[in-house]
């Protein structure tokens, strides 16, 4: 009986700190080459539903998605081994004579510091980008969402980047109170000076406590109160900071 005991003990080595990986170990996997052709890779692309790009490090298309190619208004071939502001139409793509990339504001683009830093840091970026482009032989601008995240490549540095337009998501300003003129909402990068107490919903009026409520963390909204107009964004259940518009 002993002799068993003691084999099992040879063979079954007890689970360690060394054996278990610990939470902020970062667990490898083994690398799988992307395969355009693979009908099961294309099948999950394509049923991302926004549009969704291949990259590589200079931000050249090697693929895209079904929504890609109804953002862009091209099909896949049109679009493959083509930098990714040419594709998108990008106003700045043609500040250059080499197109995306080459032109003096391109070193700032969000789409390539989000790719560069998805493969360098190996982490998902996610960051809101006022996109210029050119549509019907004018300028328009949008807002987008743009997420980098790195790809399983084999020895290729490949990013999957999702482009979310996301301009009629802003909020509307509403007006509770006619009394009062609502000023615009702020400008992007304005410096807003918060109350330093938060206000508790209850504090509000009626009317505009049915609008906090369905206000998301960190939407900033203007708001007539009373006779006062107000920025206003949620930073808890029941908290929201207050500056004067």
């Amino acid at each position: 009986m002993n002799s068993r005991r003691n084999e099992r003990s040879e063979t079954e080595a007890p689970a360690t700190s060394e054996t278990v990986p610990k939470p902020e170990q970062a667990i490898s996997h083994p690398a799988t080459p992307v395969k355009p052709d693979d009908m099961h890779y294309q099948a999950i692309l394509n049923a991302i539903p926004i549009p969704a790009f291949v990259v590589d490090e200079d931000v050249t298309i090697l693929d895209l998605n079904f929504s890609a190619t109804d953002f862009c208004g091209q099909d896949r071939d049109a679009a493959y081994r083509r930098r990714g502001g040419d594709v998108l139409r990008c106003l700045h793509a043609s500040d250059a004579p080499d197109g995306c990339g080459r032109g003096p504001l391109c070193k700032n683009c969000i789409i390539r510091t989000s790719v560069r830093k998805c493969l360098q840091e190996q982490v998902v970026s996610r960051k809101v980008m006022h996109l210029q482009i050119v549509h019907e032989q004018t300028a328009k601008e949008i807002q987008v969402l743009v997420t980098a995240s790195p790809m399983l490549s084999g020895s290729e540095k490949l990013a999957l980047v999702m482009i979310e337009d996301i301009t009629e998501q802003q909020y509307p300003v509403y007006n509770v109170s006619p009394a009062t003129p609502l000023k615009s909402i702020p400008k992007v990068g304005q410096e807003i000076k918060w109350q330093s107490r938060a206000r508790a919903l209850r504090e509000f009026p009626e009317d505009t406590q049915i609008r906090l409520r369905q206000l998301d963390f960190n939407r900033i909204i203007t708001l007539c109160v009373a006779d006062e107009a107000l920025y206003i964004k949620r930073v808890g259940l029941d908290k929201f900071l207050c500056c004067e518009a």
